[in-house]
């Protein structure tokens, strides 16, 4: 059988919604993408069509963290930018937070303690008036997504400008991607009103967030000023700006040390927090200031008795351009220790090896929060008990800077061209890491236990219907094993060439699995 047969195999096995299909000659194509390449915004060949667009917005914020309340305050100025040809006549706000809203719709049962009253927005202006929030028909919340009638049409080609002040409390019962992890260190995700995503396939992105399905966002500028007490550390996604006006002399040496050095400096050490004067107290408070450019979401963590390593690795060896790479973790944690070092090398094999492109943002965060979540420029994992366990965790969340964040990826509705790569492009990395490491058996074994079950659903089945093991099958172990599989029958060269190809062509963009 040749090679092109073997991939149009794969590609109906991984892609089909119902296996009668396989019978026909050509991929069921679904109305609202078909229409797209009717539309040419899509073309046949797998590039963007001649008339692609996409949306986008500049982000100002503005946002104080009070540790001893949990709250978090907050306002900013969204510049939003319709490059459609459509003439929109509403905005869609997404409220993240609202997830933990008392009577919201959940994927799980949450403790009464656990849930509060969502997002509290106190003003919204836009195009220099202040909204109604008063007028239901024009002010909607529904579950997460906030439905705003414009006054004036946003003609294609043209501009919408919007503040918005809120404030959210931050949970220290249920941590979904978010919270407080003790009474001084804070993850924080998913906080801000974001304008949500409008496309050329569904128009307004509407899902609402139940917790289980993950994210779809525009490409966006974030100009960040996070306002702290002045012990408390913060990491942002995106490189800081004001490093000078926050560390004391001898920390400022370390930190501007490790972007130079390619061994891990220990930049606050146990001691140091014992002795404290780490950071400027001129004021009772420092404001932290980050930019992140053209990325899809802006997290940042904060902490005052937490650890800091960082290093720096270069990624682009024509340029030798290099990534700042730090890991901020607990003093009790056994494996973060070796984080940073661990980040280093897995940004090293994904930018020369797989995929081997140079890893495309400046910098890169691990916290140690818990379980294991990945955001633009950061990485949320908690400590695991095994070396294969951090490796594998920092690595898979790392590997998500490709897939979903630098190719635009709608997580919500195909997790598997999300996790799937995930699963499987550090696979070589985490073996040659550890000893008897096995992740390819492992996904395989993962994958057995359901696989032919009726609970297994196709991949291509929107993610945000799925549910449990169907939707951890369909978006893990099941693409992940089917990319491998792939990459065995094309041989890694061709496999690498091609994949980089996809890469070369849809970054910054919204490709779709058709694509």
């Amino acid at each position: 059988m040749s090679k092109k047969s073997l991939i149009k195999i794969f590609i109906l096995i991984i892609a089909l919604p119902h296996l009668g299909l396989l019978g026909q000659q050509e991929l069921y194509m679904p109305r609202n993408i078909q229409s797209a390449y009717e539309e040419g915004t899509r073309s046949f060949n797998g590039m963007p069509g001649d008339n692609y667009w996409q949306n986008s917005s500049d982000y100002k914020i503005k946002v104080e963290v009070d540790p001893q309340e949990n709250l978090l305050t907050g306002s900013e100025e969204i510049t939003y930018y319709n490059n459609s040809p459509d003439t929109l006549t509403r905005i869609v706000i997404r409220l993240y937070q609202d997830i933990l809203k008392k009577g919201g719709a959940r994927d799980w049962s949450l403790p009464s303690d656990g849930v509060h009253d969502g997002v509290q927005i106190s003003k919204v202006i836009i195009a220099g008036k202040e909204v109604d929030m008063e007028d239901r028909k024009n002010f909607n919340r529904s579950g997460t997504n906030l439905l705003i009638t414009l006054n004036e049409v946003l003609h294609p080609n043209s501009q919408l400008y919007l503040s918005i002040d809120w404030n959210v409390y931050i949970s220290d019962k249920v941590k979904i991607r978010m919270g407080a992890y003790d009474s001084t260190s804070f993850f924080i995700a998913y906080w801000y009103p974001q304008v949500a995503v409008y496309d050329d396939i569904d128009g307004w992105d509407r899902y609402n967030y139940s917790g289980q399905q993950e994210f779809y966002n525009d490409f966006s500028n974030f100009d960040v000023e996070i306002k702290v007490p002045n012990t408390f550390a913060v990491w942002g996604a995106g490189e800081l700006q004001n490093p000078e006006e926050l560390l004391n002399e001898k920390y400022l040496v370390r930190y501007n040390l490790a972007h130079q050095s390619e061994d891990v400096v220990r930049i606050v050490k146990e001691e140091d927090l014992t002795e404290g004067n780490i950071f400027n107290n001129l004021n009772e408070f420092n404001t932290w200031k980050y930019k992140a450019d053209y990325v899809t979401d802006f997290p940042f963590a904060l902490s005052d008795h937490y650890l800091w390593d960082g290093v720096s690795v270069i990624a682009d060896s024509t340029t030798d351009r290099k990534v700042f790479v730090d890991a901020a973790y607990k003093i009790e944690s056994e494996d973060f220790y070796d984080v940073a070092n661990i980040s280093k090398k897995s940004i090293q094999y994904f930018s020369f090896e797989m995929p081997g492109v140079p890893f495309p943002y400046p910098c890169l965060t691990a916290f140690n929060g818990s379980g294991g979540m990945e955001f633009p420029m950061m990485i949320n994992d908690g400590s695991a008990s095994t070396l294969a366990g951090t490796v594998g965790v920092t690595s898979h969340e790392i590997a998500h800077t490709y897939f979903p964040f630098y190719m635009g990826i709608n997580e919500s509705k195909y997790a598997f061209m999300d996790e799937g790569w995930a699963v499987m492009l550090p696979f070589k990395f985490q073996e040659r890491m550890v000893d008897e490491n096995y992740p390819r058996r492992r996904n395989v074994g993962s994958y057995q236990r359901f696989a032919g079950n009726e609970t297994e659903m196709p991949p291509m089945i929107p993610s945000v219907l799925l549910k449990g093991h169907s939707y951890r099958t369909a978006a893990y172990s099941r693409p992940g094993i089917a990319y491998d599989f792939l990459r065995e029958v094309l041989g890694d060269d061709l496999f690498t060439e091609a994949l980089q190809e996809f890469i070369k062509q849809w970054n910054g963009k919204h490709p779709l699995p058709y694509d």
